[in-house]
């Protein structure tokens, strides 16, 4: 059975997105997925698969694939390709694309948060962040990893004062959501 386009031209869309227009350069070499760290840890994500989806048109496939949001940005896959795609580039193309569509799921709901916490005091908090991307249940289901990390020192600090140039960070957000 072939693989229907259901958006033969998405890979125009993508090139067209700062970041992603290498994506016509990928020789499907699979260096970049070798290479990369996460792909180890989360065999879901697959650089090379995910550009071959986007070559393939499959727009919705790859926009609401939550393995989209592994990538680490480690740069690893940038520094094996042998063609300079920038992988870890198109894939930030693609993150792009999914957020400004509304996509829901764990990645975008975390973007989210993240950024809110910025906006509000200038810095991230790190336990708002970590309860508004997976939720009260969530953070139950971790059991003791927050306990233990917590012993260690690792614990997020639960009250962040807020920069003194928080407003500056937020006219920073202001003008990169402007330029969606």
């Amino acid at each position: 059975m072939a693989v229907r386009p259901e958006s033969p031209g998405f890979w125009e869309e993508v090139a067209a997105v700062p970041g992603g227009e290498a994506v016509t350069a990928c020789i499907q070499c699979n260096t970049c997925t070798s290479s990369c760290p996460v792909e180890s840890l989360e065999p879901a994500f697959n650089v090379r698969r995910l550009v071959a989806r986007v070559r393939l048109g499959l727009r919705e496939d790859v926009l609401s694939d939550d393995a989209l949001w592994a990538c680490a940005r480690c740069h690893a896959c940038i520094a094996h390709c042998p063609k300079g795609v920038r992988p870890g580039d198109v894939i930030e193309a693609l993150r792009h694309l999914a957020v400004k569509e509304g996509h829901e799921g764990p990645g975008p709901r975390h973007l989210r948060a993240f950024v809110a916490s910025l906006r509000q005091g200038g810095r991230i908090h790190e336990a708002r962040v970590t309860i508004d991307s997976i939720g009260i249940n969530g953070v139950v289901r971790q059991g003791f990893l927050p306990v233990r990390m917590a012993m260690r020192g690792k614990a997020p600090t639960l009250r962040a004062e807020p920069l003194s140039t928080a407003e500056e960070i937020r006219l920073l957000l202001d003008a990169v959501e402007g330029g969606k």
